[in-house]
């Protein structure tokens, strides 16, 4: 199959069917009214003169299985939901830019919203009893003060465009680079390593950012290998030590968590995430590859053996996106585990997760010398290839019951691009260059802000909703484009490309300064550009 097989499906704010993703156990919440997110519900939220009720959940988080079990099984609940509001169920992983735009730190997040999408209210897991009475408070509340709120509302949204403002009035970028910028970018690397030993923790390995919660941060740790100082990498070695030996790394089954809620990785939400496993994977492979030592090469091919036993599908060729916390079932004991059925899969194939396995896959060929796995990484790249690109450029999001949805996201682009350079380097002759020329091309053209050079999350929709109607341009994936637009420039021997990528690294240093950890992959990225003597 050829590397440029591209899907051909329109992308242009296509109507999305409407998906809800119910907890597997005995609930009762699908009796809700639901709706999906969209004009329709928000319409239907202003005739009714009804406040909105939102709920943000996921099919692999525990939390958001008991909310259906519990809170909204409730009978009392659904009657008030149904009679009082417009109900509102929004999958985090099918949408990403709500998500990103109204998550509560957390899951199941739970908000109340104005027909116009603004947030009233807004929390994580709620017991019946509280949740009941926020249902009532809040419709009084609304009925009481509607015009109140709508004017509140309107002065909310004055103010945002109000700060969306300026950035069309800064200097445009398409500039030279300041002989300071360069600096700064040189110097950025370094920096960032000190910051991290600062909130490296030596007891227990990894990084102490929360009082009570701990994620593995393997961009944060990539950061150390590619510093190459022995006290770095050895910081590394001992952090996945702690992890595996902790509690993060599943001992029986494979596959690494997501977090842990005690310091000593001792107490791990239990859900197994494509993306953060390949990113564990990668992670593993580069320290094998540094340190030359058998235990990581060994817990890589662990890793893999979980991700193709679970999250592999055969008959499709392709990644599944996690597989669901369970807190009982990897409870420790004898018959815990043999007295129970696994957590759930879920098989939805995500773009930018399967991408960037695939990536990992193609790194863990070389790294393990191992074929195989090259093979099943191209195959699952030419599904994506098949099924997940329009002739566009634009790539879709997910595919559900063999239908592609939510296009041109800018993570999915990315992510991609990365993948398919990663291919081209080990086989020129398929067309993985010319898509990801094609799949770069969509992003300057519709994602790409002319003032400041940065990529926004989503392309522009002129019927977005609430906080929908203003884009973001996050940090990672501008520095992952970045990254490609220099690789692109290498492959293609286009100066255009290289200069674009420095106004991309330039546009998000202030975002980096102001970004903490999850910075760590742009420091990265400067890193490895400067070693290319790129910068």
């Amino acid at each position: 199959m050829s590397g440029n097989v591209i899907a051909d499906s329109s992308w242009s704010f296509a109507p999305i069917p409407p998906v809800f993703r119910f907890s597997s156990r005995p609930n009762q919440a699908h009796t809700i009214h639901w709706r999906a997110w969209g004009k329709a519900a928000f319409d239907e939220a202003i005739q009714a003169d009804k406040p909105i009720f939102l709920l943000i959940s996921s099919l692999w988080c525990q939390g958001c299985q008991l909310m259906d079990e519990t809170t909204l099984s409730e009978p009392r609940v659904i009657e008030v939901l149904n009679a009082d509001y417009i109900s509102i169920r929004v999958d985090s992983d099918l949408r990403p830019d709500i998500n990103q735009r109204y998550n509560q730190n957390g899951w199941p997040s739970v908000l109340f919203l104005s027909s116009e999408g603004e947030v009233f209210w807004g929390g994580v897991y709620i017991p019946a009893t509280k949740l009941l009475y926020y249902l009532g408070y809040i419709r009084r509340y609304y009925v009481a003060h509607r015009d109140d709120l709508s004017w509140q509302v309107q002065l909310l949204q004055d103010q945002r465009h109000t700060r969306v403002l300026p950035q069309i009035l800064r200097e445009n970028t398409l500039r030279a680079l300041l002989p300071e910028e360069q600096q700064d970018l040189n110097a950025l690397p370094a920096a960032a390593a000190e910051i991290l030993r600062e909130l490296y923790d030596p007891e227990q390995g990894g990084f102490t950012i929360h009082s009570y919660l701990k994620f593995p941060h393997p961009e944060a740790l990539e950061l150390f290998l590619l510093l190459k100082k022995p006290e770095d990498v050895e910081r590394v070695c001992y952090s996945l030590t702690q992890m595996r030996d902790g509690g993060l790394w599943d001992i029986e089954g494979g596959g690494f968590f997501r977090y842990s809620t005690a310091g000593d990785w001792s107490m791990p939400h239990t859900e197994k995430m494509l993306n953060e496993n390949a990113a564990m994977l990668h992670l593993l492979l580069l320290t094998a590859q540094f340190t030359g030592d058998q235990q990581w090469i060994e817990l890589s091919r662990q890793l893999i053996t979980y991700i193709d036993t679970t999250l592999w599908q055969p008959d499709t060729g392709a990644f599944s996106g996690s597989q669901g916390a369970d807190e009982e079932y990897y409870e420790p004991g004898l018959y815990s585990r043999a007295s129970r059925v696994s957590p759930p899969v879920d098989p939805t194939i995500y773009t930018a997760w399967n991408a960037r396995m695939i990536s990992s896959y193609l790194l863990a060929s070389r790294v393990l010398n191992d074929p195989a796995l090259q093979a099943h990484a191209l195959q699952a790249l030419d599904y994506l290839c098949k099924h997940m690109i329009h002739h566009d450029g634009s790539t879709f999001h997910y595919v559900i019951n063999e239908k592609a949805c939510l296009s041109g996201q800018l993570a999915d682009q990315v992510w991609m691009i990365q993948a398919l350079l990663d291919a081209h380097e080990l086989d020129s002759t398929r067309g993985y260059l010319e898509t990801a020329l094609t799949l770069m091309h969509f992003s300057c053209q519709v994602l790409q802000d002319s003032q400041n050079a940065l990529f926004y999350d989503c392309p522009e929709d002129p019927l977005a909703i609430g906080r929908l109607a203003l884009r973001e341009q996050p940090l990672i994936e501008n520095a992952l484009a970045a990254w490609c637009l220099f690789r692109l420039s290498a492959y293609s021997q286009k100066q255009t490309f290289h200069d674009n990528a420095m106004r991309v690294l330039v546009g998000g240093l202030n975002k980096y300064y102001h970004s903490g950890i999850q910075g760590a992959l742009y420091a990265c990225i400067v890193a490895q550009a400067s070693e290319q003597q790129w910068l």
